[in-house]
């Protein structure tokens, strides 16, 4: 069998018969620039500020557009990099093949198969196209993912193979049929009337308090359209101006802000050797509170040595030479046995291939004139029909003892081969002891589990004490209770629950056994991350939360993985699981400061349109009011998060932070608001000559300028103060939400980052660059009046007020039942979004 010659290869080519079909690492620029900027929100804001253009009020719509423009701006270019390093990094795991052609074996990328290629499939690998089985030994598919059957389907010459599934044993060669939208699993797909995918927890609690406060504007517009267009008939750039405050209390920017955040992470787990596959499992890392492992890859490098044998017949090492040279399962300990023994070759006529079901392989070959039938396995398995098991069996626990592996070679009178029957009667021909490499990071990698508070099991298909003795020797730490496959297969659902509980360690291992183990650490509130490698760890990295693949691992096993260790870098991993915590810390931090921003806003526009008749800021004050105390302050916080554990939901306790807040905010707000309103007329607060000598203009041009709606003297300076004293509360709200002192802490966790206080310091310049330095950028384009310096004075007295006052109020819970009953309210909301909304359309 010689394949294609490179001639007919590049005629195919040339004729289009050639694997088209891309593997998407990630959206498309297209996507990302459209998604970014034509949201429904995006569209209505852009719409309201082409009609203030309209309508003459050109600072206005640049107010209502600018914040949402910049986002789109920051946001598009930081995905737009962030998918370029990505993609970069995922050509480490895009999909190979191996090939025949000109005669010999060739590793080609998928979208290189042309039509008539000749496809050899092995023990590990995923078919990518379609085709049709020309030669085949001991050939079994994994179908799973086309037909839902757990069970392996047998091959033969000329049988079907259907891209999608999994070789699990034996090894085979499959003419190209069929490939992209023409194959059996794109067929399917398209056969699907919709796509959908599942959104993390916090992109549903996101959901949920957005669409509140979607429909608090909502009402709030509906209101102030009445209002606006029937009762006071103001003109329609005053209209359009209050429609864009009232939108502005939707969280617009949040999902922009949660995709960049993630997308962010995604790259600087990508710098530690992590790759992620779905880019929102940085939150799902997060939460993982119990790691699932294989010992390959994890405790050991893979790399087997032979230690020593026991034989019990004189041609032993004959017999383990002809078996090891005839199997097809040409496995790591395989080729050791053919390091040490060398090759022995006869004529196979036929074998049972070793899978991690059955856990042990047999050959019937023909060698020297005779038949000879040789098994080698696990000792539990072919131990029970097994001789001079006294003799055996305390070999078996000594080697496993000093955490070596152990494997029996055996033969059997019964010539015949059958998988479906029970194993015939064996005679021990010899007990082969294999080490494998401790790995010399294995115990620092584990200790940063264990001091995360994570628990620790190690799944293998090893005898138990083998694994519990790799511990040992790799010094890690804690208590260990062992229990076996079989052991567990015996027990009641209820022993074995609590068994899977209370033991760290599970040997003897099969699949089946390893996705039960996982689905009971689930039902039990468990958070679990599986890492694996082989064909035999797919179904538990589906089933786990956070499915983890090493880079070297099977192909199967890498495509069903959340995220890859690249370079098998297993100390990559409590890395990626800090970066996760510390991601979604960071965004808490973000919602807090976002959402308190937001409440606060709608409890004062409630305050002062409906009973005063004027909005609480006009369109740019709000925007730089967002500015100064979210914009810049949430694109630096995921930098200084802390790792903090990140169980249960992150929104009620956000809520407990930001209804206070708001609260507090809006208050002391209103009373700065009615204070100045009623002062300006008694007593000279607003600095004229500045603002003349500044702008260049005359009272009554400064009047007119400031002037909203025609609103007076006293609006116009209630409006200013208001505007100067939330924006400081706001910037001082860093020192709540990322305290660096116990005394200023709402909850006694501090933040010894000089990050939030380099911040802190920058954002207070910048107001005092605003109203101090560049007052003419404040009164010309902000729209504030400048304040005599006694009254600048005043107001920070008030700011250092309500910090005290909030902090009070947040240590003491003076406000959680009312937190808390609209908490039980938001809580009945969210279970509705989980309800309804937990899957979407791509």
């Amino acid at each position: 069998m010689r394949g294609l010659t490179s001639e007919e290869v590049a005629q195919r080519v040339r004729d289009g018969e050639v694997n088209d079909f891309e593997v998407k690492t990630g959206r498309t620029y297209s996507d990302i620039i459209k998604k970014n900027v034509l949201t429904p929100l995006n569209c209505v804001l852009f719409l309201l500020g082409a009609l203030l253009l309209l309508c003459g009020e050109p600072v206005s719509a640049i107010s209502a557009t600018g914040i949402i423009m910049v986002n789109v701006l920051v946001s598009t270019i930081q995905e737009i990099r962030a998918k370029r390093r990505l993609d970069k990094i995922a050509l480490l795991t895009r999909p190979q093949v191996t090939v025949l052609r000109d005669g010999s074996e060739t590793v080609i990328d998928q979208s290189g198969i042309v039509k008539d290629d000749i496809v050899i499939l092995r023990a590990g690998d995923q078919a990518l196209v379609d085709g049709e089985l020309l030669q085949c030994r001991s050939l079994e598919m994994d179908e799973a993912l086309l037909t839902g059957e757990s069970s392996t389907v047998k091959k033969n010459t000329g049988d079907k193979i259907y891209s999608g599934s999994i070789c699990v044993v034996g090894e085979g060669y499959y003419k190209v049929t069929a490939f992209g939208m023409d194959s059996f699993a794109s067929q399917m797909l398209s056969s699907a009337k919709k796509s959908i995918s599942k959104r993390t927890p916090l992109e549903m609690e996101t959901a949920s308090i957005t669409n509140i406060l979607l429909g608090v504007a909502g009402v709030l517009l509906v209101i102030s359209a009445v209002m606006e267009l029937l009762i006071r008939h103001n003109s329609w750039g005053h209209t359009l101006e209050v429609f864009v405050l009232c939108i502005d209390i939707v969280p617009i920017a949040l999902f922009l802000l949660i995709t960049l955040t993630y997308m962010l992470a995604a790259v600087r787990m990508a710098n530690t050797g992590v790759l992620l596959q779905r880019s929102n499992s940085v939150e799902s890392i997060s939460h993982v509170d119990t790691v699932c492992m294989d010992k390959t890859g994890t405790i050991t490098t893979n790399r087997l040595r032979f230690e020593d044998a026991t034989h019990f017949r004189d041609d032993a090492e004959e017999l383990v030479s002809l078996f090891a040279t005839a199997t097809g399962s040409r496995n790591k300990t395989v080729e050791t046995l053919v390091q040490r023994y060398g090759e022995t070759p006869s004529e196979l006529v036929e074998e049972i291939q070793f899978s991690s079901q059955r856990k042990y392989s047999a050959v019937h070959v023909r060698y020297d004139g005779r038949d000879v039938a040789m098994y080698m396995g696990a000792w539990n398995i072919i131990g029970p029909r097994c001789s001079r098991r006294e003799e055996i069996d305390p070999i078996i626990s000594r080697e496993s003892a000093k955490g070596l592996r152990t494997v029996v070679v055996c033969t059997s009178e019964d010539t015949a081969l059958d998988m479906d029957s029970d194993i015939p009667p064996l005679e021990p021909v010899s007990v082969i002891t294999i080490s494998d490499e401790v790995r010399s990071d294995c115990r620092d990698t584990i200790s940063v589990f264990l001091d995360h508070g994570m628990d620790l099991k190690v799944i293998s298909g090893d005898d138990p004490a083998t694994v519990d003795a790799l511990f040992s020797l790799a010094d890690i730490p804690g208590n260990r209770r062992t229990v076996s496959g079989p052991e567990l297969e015996s027990m009641s659902m209820e022993e074995k629950e609590k068994t899977v509980l209370e033991s760290n360690i599970f040997g003897r291992m099969k699949p089946e056994n390893k996705e039960e183990v996982i689905e009971i650490l689930k039902r039990n509130g468990r958070y679990v991350a599986m890492i694996g490698d082989g064909v035999n760890d797919v179904k538990s990295l589906k089933t786990a939360q956070v499915g983890v693949a090493l880079e070297s691992g099977s192909g199967a096993a890498r495509g069903v993985a959340d995220m890859v260790l690249v370079k098998d870098n297993f100390a990559a991993l409590p890395k990626a699981l800090v970066e996760g915590r510390r991601t979604v810390s960071g965004m808490r931090d973000i919602l807090k400061l976002y959402l308190t921003r937001n409440i606060a806003l709608a409890l004062m526009f409630v305050a002062t349109y409906l009973f005063v008749g004027q909005i609480p800021m006009i369109p740019i004050q709000n925007a730089t009011y967002a500015f100064l105390t979210v914009s810049v302050v949430a694109f630096f916080m995921t930098m200084f998060a802390k790792p903090d554990n990140n169980k249960g939901l992150i929104l009620p306790g956000v809520l407990r932070y930001a209804l206070p807040s708001a609260l507090m905010i809006s208050i002391f707000g209103l009373i700065v608001y009615a204070c100045t309103w009623v002062a300006v007329d008694s007593y000279a607060i607003i600095d004229w000559e500045t603002m003349k000598s500044v702008t260049g203009w005359t009272e009554a041009t400064i009047l007119e300028h400031l002037s909203w709606s025609g609103s007076g003297i006293n609006e116009i300076a209630a409006r200013s103060a208001m505007f100067v004293f939330v924006s400081f509360a706001g910037i001082f709200q860093i020192m709540l939400v990322c305290p660096r002192w116990r005394f200023l802490s709402p909850n006694d966790e501090t933040n010894k980052s000089l990050i939030p206080v380099a911040i802190l310091l920058l954002m207070i310049l910048v107001m005092i660059g605003l109203l101090f330095i560049l007052p003419v950028v404040a009164v010309t384009f902000v729209g504030i009046a400048i304040f005599t310096w006694e009254f600048y004075e005043m107001i920070l007295l008030l700011v250092a007020v309500w910090f005290v006052v909030e902090l009070i109020v947040l240590k003491s819970g003076m406000l959680d039942r009312f937190s808390e009953r609209l908490e039980k309210w938001y809580i009945r909301k969210l279970t509705e979004e989980y309800t309804k909304g937990d899957v979407r359309e791509d």
